[in-house]
């Protein structure tokens, strides 16, 4: 009950701050927290998750929505009500095709790369508001340059409210965390807005909010099929943000709490909360950081505190409404830049720089491409970027040369460390990563290229594939061309520590595993090289051929 009630207390003056990003009446903020965690509540794995509207989506919902709604505001509310709807059959589309497991393929860095990029997108688009001046549009910069030709406009009540709202929130928010000190200053400022001196200043106001609850509908139903056709990239772009912002969120606190949460339903649940809220009025919906954050540390120990949080609401539609109407824009701005800056984590940025200056450079570019293309394109461009990162990544496997380890039967990489010893005139190296036929090829070549690197030409050559659990049909053509190639130098191949599917496939397909037991280690190859090694010289030594005790 307490979480709950926290949690509205921190929803209310958000959720009318989102709907004015996403450039809806304050009511429609309203309506998505009414409906969407009870939703939730229903289907959900996560104790403290709280869902509603979020800053990115918002965002990405007014940037993407206002060019086909054509300043039309009751056809622009039916097309975010129907993407949400939209949003919610993405969902439960990926469930039933078992696709929730794509997300994965956006990595961490893109994902910091990108919230980055989103923070300073977002605040960008809220400093016209505090700085009471028009609302400009475009990129990152095109804002930011127009905001500063209008700074002699800009209207000094306004800038002193918001700039007052802005450090009073971030200060409330250091000195006592997870406690609703939004709503302290919210009702604060909302009885100022009362006073008729203040209320003449010319500080611009959310508008009037309706009371009383809204009226299910099918927004879909209301669109023809243009419009639909319209939405799926948009829905689609929600879907992608909504359910790794679910996921992420879920994580972070199923870690904390040593709670299970499971990724499939978390889909069931993020597509019911979106049908809901497209039912009844609202735009898109996910799982959010900060409202989590908030249910969370007010005690939250089930997903009863939605419920709580959702009755709320309720109230302040039937009784409450006219008192938030005179929430100032300034006031909405200040929500929206704290909760943006709250996107920014500046110790994950550090991180990457200090752990990998290549990632760093990744993160970068989702950053820039938020910056420069907008939130909808700059999800495309951070996806994309992801995937084109795991096919180079595969398309280049790492390769590392192994030593054996003194005083142990360990072969490990001889770059990390240096105490290790190569076996003369032997070559082992282990591959990580699968062998596919579009990086076959690319083993094959750097394998050939270490072994006219070697001192001395090797006599064996030993593949570890412990890291390397497949190989598909082209990869085991490859490989047994790696054994010819290996063969008219005179060179032998082992394989070692393979998986048994990729055994049984090579059995089938090619004799590549005659002369070696290929569950055997590394060292076990190379102890059984010498072994032949030592026969034959003795061989040689008594006078024989010099073959004896050599396997073919």
């Amino acid at each position: 009950m307490i979480a709950g009630l926290s949690l509205a207390a921190f929803a209310i003056p958000e959720s009318i701050a989102y709907a004015t990003l996403a450039g809806l009446p304050a009511v429609a903020g309203l309506y998505c927290y009414l409906v969407a965690g009870i939703a939730y509540a229903l289907f959900g794995t996560s104790r403290q998750v709280a869902v509603g509207p979020t800053s990115a989506i918002a965002l990405l919902v007014a940037s993407s929505l206002m060019p086909l709604a054509g300043g039309d505001v009751a056809r622009y509310a039916v097309l975010a009500a129907a993407t949400a709807t939209l949003v919610g059959c993405c969902c439960i589309a990926a469930r039933v095709l078992q696709a929730g497991f794509l997300v994965n393929f956006i990595s961490t860095v893109v994902l910091t790369g990108f919230r980055a990029g989103a923070a300073l997108y977002i605040a960008s688009t809220q400093l016209p508001k505090i700085f009471g001046v028009a609302d400009g549009s475009g990129s990152f910069f095109t804002r930011i340059g127009k905001l500063l030709t209008q700074l002699p406009q800009a209207n000094v009540p306004s800038v002193i409210l918001g700039v007052a709202a802005i450090a009073a929130l971030l200060f409330l928010a250091h000195r006592w965390p997870g406690r609703p000190t939004t709503i302290v200053v919210v009702g604060g400022i909302l009885i100022l807005m009362h006073i008729d001196a203040i209320a003449r200043l010319g500080i611009r106001i959310a508008g009037h909010i309706p009371n009383g609850l809204p009226a299910p509908s099918l927004p879909l139903v209301a669109l023809p099929a243009t419009d639909i056709n319209a939405l799926i990239p948009v829905a689609l772009a929600c879907f992608t943000l909504a359910y790794v912002e679910t996921i992420a969120t879920g994580r972070t606190l199923a870690l904390a709490h040593g709670d299970p949460i499971d990724p499939d339903q978390e889909l069931i649940a993020l597509g019911a909360a979106n049908l809901a809220t497209g039912a009844f009025g609202g735009f898109p919906v996910s799982g959010g950081m900060s409202q989590s954050a908030v249910n969370d540390m007010a005690g939250a120990r089930s997903p009863f505190a939605l419920v709580v949080n959702s009755a709320s609401i309720a109230i302040v539609l039937a009784f409450l409404a006219a008192f938030f109407s005179a929430i100032p824009d300034p006031l909405l701005g200040a929500i929206v830049v704290v909760a943006a800056v709250h996107l920014l984590h500046f110790d994950d940025i550090k991180k990457i720089w200090i752990s990998s200056r290549h990632e760093f450079w990744v993160m970068a570019f989702a950053l820039i491409a938020v910056l420069t293309s907008g939130i909808l394109d700059g999800v495309i461009w951070a996806v994309g970027f992801s995937l084109m990162m795991v096919v180079a990544r595969a398309c280049r496997p790492e390769i590392a040369v192994l030593g054996e380890l003194p005083g142990t039967t360990l072969y490990v990489n001889v770059e990390y460390n240096p105490t290790a010893t190569v076996a003369d005139r032997v070559l082992a190296i282990r591959t990580f990563g699968p062998w596919y036929y579009f990086n076959a090829m690319y083993i094959r070549h750097q394998l050939l290229r270490l072994v006219d690197a070697s001192p001395e030409p090797p006599r064996l050559v030993v593949i570890d594939f412990s890291a390397s659990p497949l190989l598909d049909v082209q990869s085991v053509g490859t490989l047994k061309t790696i054994e010819d190639d290996l063969r008219s130098r005179g060179i032998r191949l082992a394989l070692a520590r393979l998986y048994d599917e990729t055994t049984n496939k090579l059995l089938r397909t090619h004799d590549l595993l005659a002369h070696f037991d290929s569950h055997q280690s590394v060292h076990d190859l190379v102890e059984r090289y010498r072994t032949e090694q030592a026969g034959s010289a003795s061989a040689l030594g008594d006078g024989g051929s010099g073959t004896a005790g050599v396997k073919p």
